[in-house]
């Protein structure tokens, strides 16, 4: 869960356009160019969210994936659920919204 191939998972939920038969805010740019580092920026209604990078570097991989849930303004079982599915897209925006993290 908390490694690439998980994050990468969490992202691409992220990115979905259509949630129950709805157009879902919201949407995750992902880029993988700069050398060795995947770099995730998150943007509902054009305001960043979040974003953060992640190296592939086999050293520093399990050294730098405690940061994600918290750079994503999320607590280590939120992120769960998230990952897990019980947590929708729709729901983490609305949790985004109602923390003032972003403005509607």
């Amino acid at each position: 869960m908390l490694t690439l191939k998980g994050i990468q998972q969490t992202m691409d939920k992220l990115n979905r356009r259509r949630e129950d038969n709805e157009v879902v805010e919201g949407e995750t740019v992902f880029d993988a160019s700069r050398g060795g580092e995947n770099r995730y920026s998150y943007y509902y209604k054009g305001q960043l969210v979040f974003t953060f990078g992640i190296t592939r570097s086999p050293r520093q991989k399990s050294r730098q994936f405690h940061y994600v849930p918290r750079q994503m303004h999320l607590q280590r079982q939120e992120y769960r659920r998230l990952y897990n599915c019980p947590m929708s897209k729709r729901k983490y925006n609305e949790k985004l919204i109602a923390e003032g993290k972003i403005r509607q």
